[in-house]
Formats: C-alpha cells, sequence, structure tokens
C-alpha cells in the first residue's frame, strides 16, 4: 500500500511514522527546504528559537501527544511544568493557585461546582455550547474581572483567540483537569520531529523537501508537484490544511455545502516575541499567564530546561499575544509595550531578539480552535494538522487527538478513552 502524505507538520509526521511501522510505503512531501513545519527549531543568533511553538507541550508528559510518541518509541524527553502556571496581575507574578483569593465566597463556591460539573462530563449542550465561552463562566460564577482576565490570557496563549463557544471551552477545560498542565521539551521542537523523521526513514518511507505539491487528482490517485513529478498513492494525508486541500483538488469535486462550510473556517493568528534576558532563568519550567497586558497572553522559559537553546550568559523567553486587529504595526508596537510592563529593566538586562508575526499564509492555526469539519468527502483522503483538531484539543494535543482519529479510520488501532 502506498502513502502520500502533504507537508512534514507535526500532524504529517506522526502519521507518517503509523504508516511506515505498518507497513506502508511512504512518502512525504515538504514545500520547504526543512522539515518540522511550525513545530521545529530556529538557529538566531546564538538562540534556539522555534519557527512557531514555544518548545511545549499543552499536557506535558501526560498528554495525547505524548501517549502517541511513546506507541512510536520516540525518544524523546518531557518534563512537566511546575508549577502548571503563574499570574501576572497586580504588578507581581504568582503561583496560580493563589489566584483564589480574587474570588468571592460565593465564586468560589460556583467555580468549584463548575469544575466539578466538567470533570465529571457536564458540558455546556445545545444554544449554552454555542454561546461565548467568557459569557458563560461570567453567568456560571459571577461577574468577576479577574476569572475573566484569566480566561481571555489563558485562551490568547493556548488557542491564540480570545474566545472561543462555551462548549470548546469546556472540553480544554476537561482536558487540563484529566491531563494536567505543560510541559517542555528538551532540546525544543526540533527534537520531536527530527525523531518521527527518523522513524519514518527507518520503517522504510521516505522524507523529500522542496517538493511542492500543486495539484491532486483523486480519479487517478495521484499527485502533482511544481516539478512535474507524479507520486501515486492508495491513501494520501493532508497536513497543507482543509482548504488548501479543497483547492488541490479543485472545488468543482465538492458540493456547494460542504465548500460553504469550508469556507466559513477562521484560522488563529498571533505574534510571538523572543528575549533574551541575561544570567539565570527566571521563571523556570512553567507559564506565565499575563493578566496585567493589553496585549501579551502569556510566555514561558524554554531554556530553563535546554540550556542550549540559549547563548551563553543568557536565558531565553517567549512571549505571545493573539492578535486584536489586523494593524500589524500597531499590535507590535502594543505587544513590546507589555514586554516592557513585564520586565522593565529590559534594556540593562538583555534585548528583544526576533518578533514572528503568524496570520494570512503562516497563521498560528489554520482553523481556530473549536471549529472542526468532520468526514472529507473524497474517498481515500484524510486531513491533519492545525486544520483537524478535534474538540478540546489545545494546538499540537488537538493535532495528536485528530491523528488519533485518522489510524482509528484506516483500521490501525482504537483511541475512544482519549477523546474528550
Amino acid at each position: 500500500m502506498r502513502a502520500v502524505v502533504i507537508g512534514s507538520g507535526i500532524g504529517g509526521l506522526l502519521m507518517s511514522s503509523f504508516l511506515a511501522k505498518r507497513g506502508y510505503e511512504v512518502t512525504v512531501l515538504e514545500k520547504a527546504p526543512y522539515v518540522g513545519g511550525r513545530f521545529t527549531n530556529l538557529d538566531y543568533r546564538g538562540f534556539g528559537l522555534s519557527t512557531g511553538a514555544f518548545h511545549m507541550l499543552p499536557h506535558g508528559e501526560d498528554g495525547p501527544l505524548a501517549y502517541l510518541l511513546n506507541l512510536l518509541g520516540a525518544n524523546v524527553k518531557i518534563v512537566n511544568s511546575k508549577p502548571k502556571g503563574r499570574i501576572f496581575y497586580g504588578g507581581k507574578t504568582f503561583h496560580y493557585r493563589d489566584g483564589w483569593k480574587y474570588l468571592g465566597w460565593m465564586e468560589r463556591v460556583k467555580a468549584m461546582k463548575l469544575l466539578v460539573d466538567i470533570k465529571r462530563n457536564r458540558p455546556p449542550t445545545g444554544e449554552e455550547a454555542e454561546m461565548s465561552g467568557r459569557e458563560w463562566i461570567g453567568e456560571k460564577i459571577g461577574d468577576n474581572e479577574f476569572v475573566d482576565l484569566f480566561i481571555k490570557s489563558f485562551l490568547g496563549w493556548a488557542d491564540s483567540v480570545l474566545d472561543v463557544p462555551a462548549g470548546e471551552l469546556a472540553k480544554e477545560i476537561k482536558a487540563v483537569l484529566r491531563w494536567g498542565g505543560p510541559g517542555l521539551i528538551k532540546g525544543g521542537c526540533k527534537v520531536i520531529t527530527g525523531e518521527l523523521v527518523r522513524i519514518t526513514e527507518e520503517s522504510g518511507g521516505r522524507v523529500l523537501t522542496r517538493k511542492r505539491v500543486v495539484g491532486i487528482d483523486p480519479e487517478e490517485k495521484k499527485v502533482i508537484t511544481a516539478d512535474g513529478e507524479e507520486f501515486a498513492y492508495d491513501v494520501l494525508i493532508s497536513n497543507a490544511g482543509i482548504k488548501e486541500t479543497v483547492e488541490l483538488i479543485g472545488r468543482d469535486n465538492f458540493d456547494r455545502d460542504y465548500l460553504k462550510r469550508v469556507d466559513a473556517l477562521k484560522p488563529s493568528e498571533g505574534i510571538k516575541y523572543n528575549v533574551a534576558l541575561k544570567g539565570e532563568p527566571r521563571i523556570g519550567n512553567t507559564v506565565v499567564f499575563t493578566l496585567d497586558t493589553g496585549r501579551i497572553n502569556g510566555y514561558n522559559e524554554p531554556s530553563s530546561l535546554s540550556p542550549e537553546l540559549a547563548k551563553e550568559g543568557y536565558t531565553l523567553i517567549m512571549l505571545h499575544h493573539a492578535l486584536q486587529s489586523r494593524n500589524v504595526k500597531a499590535e507590535q508596537e502594543k505587544g513590546i509595550e507589555d514586554i516592557y510592563k513585564i520586565f522593565p529593566n529590559l534594556d540593562k538586562e538583555g534585548e528583544i531578539l526576533l518578533v514572528q508575526t503568524y496570520l494570512d499564509g503562516n497563521p498560528v492555526n489554520r482553523v481556530a480552535s473549536g471549529q472542526t469539519v468532520e468526514n472529507f468527502p473524497i474517498r481515500d483522503v484524510y486531513i491533519v494538522g492545525d486544520a483537524y483538531k478535534l474538540p478540546g484539543g489545545i494546538e499540537v494535543e488537538g493535532i495528536a487527538l485528530g491523528v488519533m482519529r485518522t489510524i482509528e479510520r484506516l483500521g490501525m488501532g482504537s483511541f475512544s478513552e482519549w477523546y474528550l
């Protein structure tokens, strides 16, 4: 059986690894000169930045992605964060548990009840599930500024949006309750994608870079690249995005209702800031949710686990904010103002190394959390990656859940216990 995988992002490489180990004749086609997509390392001025992600997994060593890596025998070290998170609020940074003091007695009772309901699988349903997640939290707990700012910060950091439907927010909270908080990857993102390439190739597959796909012929079951080469398939895995895959096949092959659903999908977009600070690690292996800022939603410190990601004598901080407008220059200026609010002595202690903006053809996610179009209608073609994240799956954990579903559809395993 021949399998062609379009794109070498985390979703494409997970699928290529499983398919190759199962005996498929696998070919991965990557348009870029490197593998990994937005999940690899970027060497920059002596620092190991990333092409997109934060050298961190949303649920660390206990989440769906870590589980799949373990099944594959990937040589990857993931270390769970301690604490799971910190909060920057009122000009101070403190343990996330100390945030409870900003809730009144009755608000705490309501919040605990809500968490119990979510953990026991009593999510919002019907119209309630479609309402604003932040408004839903407000109705359930009360009009509390701290709570709303925390949810906004969490969503901006985790999903690169400032709100999601209540049903999606409930599932993301359930995911945190079930699998815990984040964890850093020893050596950064490229360790995972590098291991997946190794597994694919050692299992007989091949990974080809500078191979841009320009067309898919579903009748002849072949993929055509920009240099005129054709690759026949029995199974086609697309990590290129659902809209992009539709265009490669040709819109005439899809009915109007399906195209309407696909066209309605919206991406998530944001800006990442890489900051070098002199001296020892500042916060360690954790995430700081920033409630006191106008744009920045959170930050982490990957060099606290992997000193090699920073130049000697420095530590590496990565900050992120979800875009609030299309005026990128103004957004970046406001984000930089926030960085100086968090690190007021930045000019003496370090510098902003690089600002990376993710939008248009290179968004944070091609499909924002809370949106899923199931059942791609072309036979033997499957979508994976950031365009197919199952409900409740945060970033790469959502991609892993989508890969699990795809593996099931190919009859290669069962993962029902992982779905939220």
